[in-house]
């Protein structure tokens, strides 16, 4: 019995699988057009009749898909391709919802998962709206100023459309991109400032302007050489030059300098390191000033910055390099005291080099640096006594990124 029951059994299943198998084939064979056929097969009807220039077939194509194909689970066009086609067939309240709708979404928290709709196939749709568009834009800018709609929708469509075909040629100069999308936020100002309150504020401000300003941080950099008074009440030294160099760091119209000067000169008379330690007269000297200063940005225009700066430094006094070779006695003996310094920073600026990849923006520049600089000493040392005047030129450089201005 059992060995009879076995075959039986295996019989049954091999049944019930064809069976099964036939059913799922005639299924298949009989199964009706799904919404995402009907989706495909509705955009390309409104796409020849798009090219065939049949707006009457593209307008019934449009508003039977949005109106009885669309639902939450399947999108029937692209943001894109909704706003356009809605300008062109006069169904304006289909642009400004979707508009809108991409706002809402855009102010979701991104950590939220929430379901999106079947986006519809990518096909040829997009791609000829936009090269055929030349076509009726003057006609849809024209059919909407005529429009009932209120003067803030008007306004909103227009300057949507604008943004849209702005010119993204990518053969195009970054500079025509600039221009073009200056215009864009001109635009955006106007709209912005005419309706203060709009609905739309936070679509223009976000995704229509993008306008840009310079970054809170810079960098900078700079090497000068100039000449110093050594003052009426310095008795011991007579005027010299000056070398130097430093780097700036700002913020905002802020600006922190530390820079690093080597001033040379020659004394009057007999200079005292020590008592019994004595440079004679024409002898060199070098002095070592360090500073650390603040500035404050007053002027900043194309041509020219101008930042008044207040800051702390050293002062020290070494005899000059010769006269320590010739005396042992000059070796390692120095004078020093603390200092302030008061002055100004003048940056002249000129055209930038774009293959500088420190410099790859309208706020950052080259320039002829101009520094006064007014050296106060604090020690009572009568050599070491006497504030200096000093006057620097050089050539130096100033970085900054972009960031949004919103």
């Amino acid at each position: 019995m059992r060995k009879q029951f076995i075959p039986i059994l295996l019989s049954f299943v091999c049944l019930s699988c064809s069976a099964l198998a036939q059913d799922i084939a005639n299924s298949i064979k009989n199964y009706e057009p799904s919404k995402s056929d009907i989706i495909s097969r509705g955009r390309n009807l409104l796409l020849d009749s798009y090219v065939a220039g049949d707006l009457d077939k593209v307008t019934e194509a449009y508003l039977y898909l949005n109106n009885k194909v669309a639902d939450s689970n399947y999108a029937v066009f692209s943001p894109f391709e909704q706003i356009y086609l809605g300008a062109l067939t006069k169904n304006y309240a289909c642009s400004l919802h979707e508009i809108l709708r991409m706002d809402s979404i855009s102010r979701l928290d991104p950590s939220i998962r929430r379901k999106s709709p079947i986006a519809p196939n990518n096909d040829q749709l997009s791609r000829n709206l936009a090269e055929n568009s030349f076509i009726y834009l003057q006609n849809i800018y024209k059919n909407i100023d005529t429009s009932t709609l209120p003067a803030e929708d008007k306004s909103m469509l227009t300057l949507i459309l604008n943004d849209i075909f702005k010119d993204n040629n990518p053969r195009v100069s970054q500079d025509i991109k600039d221009k073009v999308q200056n215009d864009i936020n001109r635009q955006c100002d106007l709209f912005l400032g005419s309706y203060p309150q709009s609905k739309y504020e936070h679509y223009v401000r976000n995704y229509v302007r993008y306008a840009v300003e310079r970054s809170d941080w810079g960098f900078g950099m700079d090497f000068s050489i100039g000449y110093v008074n050594a003052g009426a009440k310095s008795n011991y030294v007579k005027d010299g030059f000056a070398a130097g160099f430093g780097w700036d760091f700002h913020h905002k119209k802020l600006g922190l300098f530390t820079r690093i000067n080597i001033l040379g000169t020659t004394t009057k008379k007999d200079f005292y390191f020590t008592p019994s330690v004595i440079l004679p007269p024409k002898s060199s000297v070098t002095y070592f000033v360090p500073e650390l200063s603040l500035g404050y940005e007053t002027l900043n225009n194309k041509t020219l910055t101008l930042m008044p700066f207040t800051g702390i430094g050293g002062f020290f006094c070494d005899p000059g390099q010769k006269d320590q070779d010739n005396h042992i006695r000059l070796r390692n003996k120095e004078l020093n005291s603390f200092c302030y310094q008061v002055g100004v920073n003048c940056d002249f600026k000129f055209k930038n080099s774009k293959t500088n990849p420190f410099l790859r923006n309208e706020y950052s520049y080259n320039a002829i640096r101009l520094r006064v600089t007014y050296l106060m000493p604090t020690s009572d040392r009568p050599e070491l006594r006497g504030n200096q005047l000093m006057v620097t030129v050089g050539w130096g450089l100033v970085g900054y990124g972009k960031k949004r201005s919103w």
